[in-house]
């Protein structure tokens, strides 16, 4: 009876495992055919999404390889519009524009250079020329001589500022920054233009600042810093005027600032932005223009190089003029 029963419910547990156990393994039928069909789904989805997220970076790059030297200034135009790549676009448009701009000064640098030098060295050549067709006198030979050192002085001025201004922008040339008596400094420029000064009858208004003697700057490149914007005050100013140079105190942190102002005829609005550009002024006026046209772009050079800036305006106080500002910071310890 025992062995009866045991075979009664066997045979009832069998009856009913069976459906289940073939529910249980359609059912995992089921979540494997749903898993894979996720998974594949998936796997379309990322790569479509990756090919739509890599596509615009193509066209972008496919845009940036085409512009070459010559055509800096076409612009990157490719999803422009697009939130995602606004940002990239703007800057990769900013770096062409600056490039293109660097050419642009780089290239007009250049053929400034080549009218500039050529000037002399044809004045020279030919005085030259015409001193060998003939027989001369001393005298005559002298002057000849006289005539082609001034040349020679120019070219020669004029290749250190440019050596300065070139070394200055590609970071090969560091000022050697030392305690320096600023005023002292601007006094030996003053007691040098002293000549001109008289033959003009300009008078020269020095303001010194006692927290100038001992700024921390380079003192050979402040030499000809203030050398150049004195010169520069001499030059047009005119007979009868008057000269102001004054050192001051930078933001009390050991920094030095020096102003020279004239009461010349000052500077047109619309040149008062490129007047640190080099030859900018000799090609507005190369026909009368006595300097190399590089001494205000040294002069901003060379405040760079101590971590400040050069700035011009017009005297706006007490008649007319131009007013050159140039702020050295001290050097940064932090």
């Amino acid at each position: 009876m025992g062995a009866g029963l045991l075979v009664a419910a066997a045979a009832a547990y069998g009856v009913a495992v069976g459906p289940a156990a073939g529910m249980h393994r359609e059912l995992m039928f089921l979540l494997a055919g749903v898993v894979v069909v996720g998974t594949g789904a998936t796997l379309v989805g990322a790569w479509w999404l990756a090919g739509s997220a890599v596509r615009p970076v193509y066209e972008i790059t496919e845009q940036a390889t085409r512009i070459a030297p010559g055509t800096l200034d076409q612009r990157i135009a490719a999803h422009v519009e697009t939130d995602e790549y606004r940002g990239l676009v703007a800057v990769l448009n900013g770096m062409l524009e600056r490039l293109d701009q660097a050419f642009h000064n780089q290239r007009r640098l250049t053929a400034d250079v080549s009218h500039e030098l050529r000037s002399p060295l044809t004045a020279l050549r030919g005085e030259m020329e015409v001193a060998l067709r003939s027989e001369r006198s001393a005298r005559d030979y002298q002057r000849v001589l006289h005539s082609a050192l001034e040349d020679i002085d120019r070219l020669t001025e004029m290749s250190e500022d440019l050596l300065l201004i070139s070394r200055a922008e590609a970071h090969l040339l560091q000022a050697d920054r030392i305690p320096t008596d600023v005023n002292a400094i601007v006094h030996c420029v003053v007691e040098s233009l002293q000549p001109r000064i008289a033959e003009r009858e300009l008078a020269v208004d020095c303001r010194f600042a006692p927290d100038a003697t001992h700024a921390v700057v380079d003192p050979d490149l402040v030499t000809r810093l203030v050398q150049q914007l004195l010169d520069n005050a001499v030059k047009f100013t005119p007979p009868g005027g008057r000269v102001r140079v004054a050192t001051a105190p930078l933001n009390g942190d050991g920094g030095i600032e020096i102003v020279v102002e004239d009461t010349g005829p000052g500077l047109g609005p619309e040149l008062l932005p490129h007047v640190f550009e080099p030859f900018f002024r000799a090609d507005q006026a190369r026909s009368q223009g006595t300097g190399t046209g590089l001494g205000l772009a040294m002069v901003a050079a060379i405040a760079r190089l101590h971590g400040g800036r050069v700035h011009a305006a017009n005297v706006t106080t007490g008649g007319t003029g131009a007013r050159f500002q140039v702020d050295l910071p001290a050097i940064d310890r932090s």
